[in-house]
């Protein structure tokens, strides 16, 4: 189950898989460092290590990020 009835949609793995792509879009990159991401991530008040793993998990589960330390970057079309 993606969202739970008893969790906080501001915190659901989702919702911070939406930011995080969100960050990549607006700064018109195809990587972005974890550091920008937690910084980023700190303006919507999310702080826990596990919302940031929760969130990195679910995009890269659906094959839309891959990494290469530090950074975060999103899969060609073509991988």
């Amino acid at each position: 189950m993606l969202l739970s009835k008893d969790e906080n949609i501001k915190t659901s793995s989702i919702y911070v898989a939406s930011l995080i792509l969100k960050q990549i879009q607006k700064k018109k990159v195809d990587k972005i460092s974890i550091f920008d991401v937690s910084k980023e991530l700190k303006k919507h008040n999310i702080t826990r290590y596990r919302h940031l793993f929760f969130g990195l998990a679910f995009l890269y589960s659906s094959g839309i990020i891959d990494f290469q330390e530090p950074f975060i970057y999103i899969k060609n079309k073509n991988d």
